[in-house]
Parts: structure tokens; C-alpha cells; sequence
């Protein structure tokens, strides 16, 4: 576990300096495309998002902008290189990947002692991150997550106020962007350091539309559900518990998306299979079960079953129990150590 304090320039800088030949890499393939076909950094269009999208977050957010100036720094690249990599400028023309089997996944559900638990996975080619981060910046709250190694990214995480948020993305084209419309990415590392309690987190997805699928639980038990795009939000029921997996599900925003003619075709192959073994789970065993019951069904890989949530593209488990452990964080790295299966506490502040 890495761990990042100080100021956003100083994080920045000491990121940089510790992932230095990492990020460099993830440079050459997301940025520079070194062997595949360019950006188009010249284009006019290309250059009027990157610098819209640099304003929606430097606004808010300036320090986000202060802390890739930083890495940049450490790493002897241009600022706007670490931007564009910020921004998944390689996915400029779409937004979302291509049907794959795997996929991440997220369930908030509640215990047999009345807490609510959180836990999941998050699939994606390992080489591109640098393993779990700790982020004690002077103002905000700390956290752990899980960035591509030289972003500012937060995807599943935990924060020193027992917020935890669980994320998938959505294969979902064409999605009508409103102007005030940020990075999916950087919208959830903002929540992680500025929001306390899911009720904060859904007045921030009301006020910066971004895409993704989002669960979040607090320290006083709150959960929060969402399917969240580029034009709005699309909150889910989460009396006792919620998941989501990769796909559109909820009937309005099927509806809503489909009158405006955005792509909802594609669903990652085990999506559905997944989301109906985590509903499943809830349905039966919501109140009844324990943490460990939890942790269990996220560690267990099966491939021949399509619901399983441990897929073979897992690289990060993940488990929290903020009412009963408001420091902790579960975490399993399945591709990190062979034949280790167990999660591993970690605390988001120090002792």
C-alpha cells in the first residue's frame, strides 16, 4: 500500500517520483499510442473538449488540476499529457468498451446485525495499475482506491468518513452530454475526498452528470444506488440493499435513452448473470448474513458459472462495513499473489 500526504502538488510530485516508469508507460499506450493510431491532439474539436473538460474540473475541483501538475513534474512529461491521460482521452470518439466477458461489479446489502455492508470487484487489465493507493491530503478526507497508475482516478473506495463507493461502467454510445458533464473518474475521486454520506453523494451526481454505474453506503447505514449518465441520474430502489453490474437496467432510462436514440445494444456478456446472483444474494440472505458471508460470495470464482463476480479479470476484491469498522477496508488482489485467498484489512487512517 502505497501511501500519498500533503498538499495536492506535493502528492503529485511524490506519485510521480514512487510510479514514475509505470506512468510513463501508460503514457506511451493511452496517450502517445506508441503503435496504435494517434490522438487527434490537433483537432479542433479534440482540443475544445480536452479544454472544456480541463475547466469543468478546474473549477470545482482546481486542486484535482494542482496534483496532475505535480505528477507531471515528477515525471518529466507535459502537464497536458497527464490531463489527456486524466480525461480517457483515448475514448474520445465513444465512451464505454467493447462487450467483454469479466466486468466489475458492486452490492450493498444489509447484515444480520442490522449494518450494511458493501463489497465487489473491479475488472480491467492489471498492467495498467499500480495497486491499492492511500490519499491523506491536508484538506478533505483520506481514502484508499484504485487508480490507473498516474491518474487522479478514485474507482471502487474508502474514505475516513466510512463513505464507501463501489462503481461499474456503463457500454452505454451516443449519450447526450450536458454541458456541466465531467470524467466519470474524476467526478468519483471528488466525491471520495469532499462527501461524508451518500445523501451528499447524490446531491453531487445531481449537480455533475457523469456515467457510470455508482453504490454507496455511509457510516450511519445509508445506501444509495444509481445509474448515473452524461445527461442526468437515474436513482435506484435501495431499501435493505442495491447491486449493479456493467449494463442499463432500469426501466425509465432505458426508456429516456431509447427515445434519444442513444446505443444501449451493448451489454458486457456476464453482466446480466451477474447482477441476478448479487440480487439473488440480497433477496435471500439480506439481514441474515454476515460480513464473512459477504466477503464469500465476492471471493468465490466458479468460470464456468456466468454470475460469478470473481472473474478471471479480477484484480481487486473488495469489502466494507463502515457502521462496525469505520477505518477498514477489505481488500483482496487475486492476480498479486497465487493461491492467496484472503482479504486483507487495511486502514485508511493510519494507527
Amino acid at each position: 500500500m502505497m501511501t500519498f500526504q500533503g498538499t495536492p502538488a506535493e502528492i503529485g510530485q511524490a506519485y510521480g517520483g514512487q510510479c514514475k516508469q509505470a506512468i510513463l508507460k501508460n503514457l506511451d499506450i493511452l496517450v502517445f499510442r506508441k503503435g496504435y493510431e494517434p490522438l487527434p491532439r490537433q483537432d479542433k474539436d479534440f482540443q475544445t473538449w480536452m479544454r472544456g473538460q480541463e475547466s469543468l474540473i478546474g473549477k470545482p475541483f482546481p486542486w484535482l488540476l494542482e496534483e496532475m501538475r505535480g505528477v507531471a513534474s515528477a515525471v518529466g512529461v507535459e502537464y497536458e499529457d497527464v490531463l489527456l491521460l486524466n480525461l480517457r482521452a483515448w475514448q474520445f470518439d465513444i465512451y464505454g468498451a467493447k462487450p467483454k466477458l469479466g466486468g466489475c461489479s458492486s452490492m450493498a446489502v444489509t447484515l444480520q446485525d442490522g449494518t450494511v455492508a458493501l463489497a465487489g470487484a473491479l475488472d480491467d487489465p492489471q498492467c495498467y495499475y499500480c495497486g491499492p493507493i492511500r490519499v491523506q491530503p491536508r484538506q478533505g478526507y483520506a481514502f484508499i482506491t484504485f487508480p490507473i497508475t498516474g491518474t487522479s482516478w478514485v474507482s471502487r473506495g474508502f474514505n475516513s468518513r466510512g463513505l464507501s463507493l463501489g462503481i461499474s461502467s456503463q457500454p452505454t454510445f451516443n449519450i447526450p452530454r450536458l454541458d456541466h458533464a465531467i470524467n466519470q473518474d474524476l467526478a468519483c475521486r471528488a466525491i471520495m475526498q469532499t462527501c461524508a454520506t451518500v445523501a451528499e453523494v447524490r446531491d453531487f451526481c445531481r449537480k455533475y452528470p457523469f456515467t457510470m454505474n455508482l453504490v454507496a453506503i455511509d457510516a450511519t447505514g445509508g445506501i444509495f444506488g444509481a445509474q448515473h449518465t452524461a445527461a442526468g441520474m437515474f436513482e435506484i430502489p435501495a431499501k435493505g440493499g442495491c447491486a449493479l453490474t456493467n449494463h442499463v437496467e432500469d426501466a425509465r432510462m432505458k426508456q429516456w435513452m431509447t427515445e434519444r436514440k442513444v446505443d444501449i445494444t451493448s451489454i458486457c456478456g456476464t453482466s446480466v448473470a451477474r447482477l441476478e446472483h448479487l440480487r439473488q444474494f440480497i433477496a435471500v440472505r439480506g439481514g441474515k448474513c454476515s460480513l464473512q458471508d459477504v466477503i464469500d460470495l465476492i471471493n468465490h470464482r466458479d468460470d464456468a458459472n456466468p454470475g460469478t463476480i470473481h472473474n478471471k479479470g479480477s484484480i481487486y476484491l473488495t469489502a466494507a462495513n463502515p457502521q462496525k469498522s469505520p477505518n477498514t477496508f477489505w481488500i483482496r488482489q487475486p492476480q498479486a499473489t497465487e493461491n492467496n485467498t484472503d482479504f486483507v484489512p487495511y486502514q485508511v487512517i493510519e494507527s
